[in-house]
Formats: C-alpha cells, structure tokens, sequence
C-alpha cells in the first residue's frame, strides 16, 4: 500500500501533534507525536520521534476531540521526520501527550540483544503486548504495517 501524498511540511514534528496519513482517496487514520527527540544510545534511534497510529477513520479532515489510547491499529513506532516532510503526514492540530498515553504496554524487539527494549533501547525485563522491531522506520514502514493492520480488521475501519 501506497500512501496519498498531502500537504509537505518544513516544522518539525511537536509531542501532541495530531496527524492525518491518508491510505486512499478521502480516508484518513490518524495519528499522535506522543514523543520526540528520543535519547538513544543507537544513532539510527537517536533524536527521532515515536508516534501512534489510532483505528480511528474519517471521510474528512477533521480534528478529533480525544484518541483513544486503547484503540491503536498498529504498534508504536519510532520514525523520521519524512512523513511530514514529505507530505505523507500532515499535522491537523494537538491534543496533549496523556499519562494513559504512556502507560501502555508497548516496546521494541533488538535483534543485536535478543531483547525487548523501550524506544530508548534499555531493556524491559519481559516481552510487552505489542511491539515491532528496533530501529527507525519512515512513512514507508508505517504505510507497510497499516496495510497489515488492514487485512486483519477489513470490516471494522470504515468511516
């Protein structure tokens, strides 16, 4: 699956921005910055941003009241700024980063330590409810990983 490219951005992502990723023609998922410039020992990692993508879908452009915290299409992920500077990511607006936000049970799986680790790369100590790889991804891995997402839940996306 291809991502619409939308409106190009120079500013750098915010924590709390709230984003549209658009999979085709007038369907639109949104997503939240929940936090940027991660500190990692890992130079691929280090100073990136980790996001959430949310289940929830819209016909239109339009900032959402609230995104449920519970209602994640696919695992954090840790990602470039490409997606906005691209225009595969646009920025619709900002709700804040919540403590719910950060309580969930999320991590990374490091194929150099065979270990579940935070987006910082320290160790969790057990393997967390949902989790991807280690390393930075872009709106191409995004893109890969809600078209995955989207096979298994065909039916309950629509608007």
């Amino acid at each position: 699956m291809e991502l619409i490219k939308m409106k190009p951005s120079r500013k750098k992502p915010k924590e709390g921005d709230v984003f549209i990723i658009q999979s085709k023609e007038d369907l639109y998922f949104y997503g939240k910055v929940i936090r940027t410039e991660i500190p990692s020992k890992n130079i691929m990692v280090n100073g990136w941003n980790l996001i959430y993508v949310y289940k929830k879908v819209s016909k239109n452009i339009m900032m959402p009241d609230c995104l449920d915290v519970n209602e994640l299409l696919i695992p954090p992920q840790i990602v470039n700024n490409q997606g906005w500077l691209k225009g595969y990511f646009q920025t619709i607006g900002s709700l804040p980063v919540t403590d719910e936000d950060k309580s969930i049970n999320y991590g990374f799986f490091d194929f150099k330590t065979k270990k579940y680790v935070d987006e910082e790369g320290q160790p969790l100590g057990y393997k967390p409810e949902m989790w991807v790889d280690y390393g930075i991804g872009s709106y191409g891995s995004v893109a890969a990983d809600i078209k995955a997402a989207l096979e298994n839940y065909p039916n309950s996306l629509a608007p």
